[in-house]
């Protein structure tokens, strides 16, 4: 058959147009996210296997499985995932691991081309991070959307007092009664006549049985010690009454009920 030689050139002319406008169209550019060859996808596996190898005891025992690499939303970020057993030869277990890898395209160090930050489950608390990790990334465009470096994080607001937080909780004003303050003051007898009031001193008596703790001398009680607790004495009264208390005086006992040591 015979080939009319200026058709055929034409042809081929036709087509080449039609291919660089299909090139002009599509900008002949994958997106920054997307692997640009299987040769570079094989690149970063091997960058993350070594990053896997290095936080191993035995580098050259550890062995890979289920490795895949997903493009991340941030753009020349990659998510290398899979199960690795670093365990040492013996050792059948494998653990999720995860490296972050960064490609570096402007850079003229083909050995600093990719930055890489690996992940290995080979903890209980490691195993915990590469899990959340799994989900987060293990995906096409998965990891956090791109990064605003002016952005600054969020701080909680601060009280209205700063000072509070510092000195803790509010203290009782000095009018306010608490019970870490001495007991109240003697109060009137049953005959209706105050109680006289204590002279200092000092010691420890034992409870000899279970006894009312009071007020004042023959007011009312307030609380009841055990048989054997020890307490301070901080003064006296007429008619054999104490003051007593654990580190201040905070209510009156009968002499008849304890034991002076």
């Amino acid at each position: 058959m015979c080939i009319n030689t200026k058709t055929f050139a034409g042809t081929l002319a036709i087509a080449a147009a039609l291919l660089v406008a299909g090139c002009d169209k599509e900008r002949c550019e994958p997106a920054s996210s997307t692997l640009r060859s299987p040769d570079q996808s094989t690149e970063m596996r091997k960058a993350a296997e070594n990053s896997v190898r290095v936080s191993a005891k035995n580098p050259d025992s550890v062995r890979f499985r289920g490795v895949q690499v997903w493009p991340q939303a941030i753009n020349n970020q990659f998510a290398i995932c899979g199960q690795a057993n670093v365990f040492g030869p013996t050792s059948n277990t494998y653990v999720l691991f995860v490296v972050v890898v960064i490609r570096d395209d402007i850079g003229n160090d083909p050995a600093q081309k990719y930055k890489v930050d690996a992940r290995v489950g080979s903890t209980v608390t490691e195993a915990t991070k590469v899990y959340v990790d799994t989900l987060a990334r293990c995906y096409e465009n998965g990891g956090p959307p791109t990064i605003l470096r002016d952005a600054a994080a969020s701080v909680p607001p601060m009280p209205d007092d700063p000072k509070a937080v510092l000195a803790g909780p509010a203290q009782a004003a000095p009018s306010t009664p608490v019970a870490s303050k001495p007991g109240p003051q003697p109060q009137p007898s049953a005959t209706g006549q105050a109680a006289p009031a204590s002279t200092p001193a000092s010691g420890t008596v034992i409870m000899r049985q279970n006894g009312n703790i009071r007020t004042a001398p023959q007011g009312e009680t307030i609380r009841v010690e055990p048989q054997g607790k020890e307490l301070r004495v901080f003064g006296e009264a007429p008619g054999g009454w104490l003051h007593i208390g654990d580190t201040e005086a905070n209510g009156w006992v009968h002499s008849s009920l304890v034991q002076r040591r």
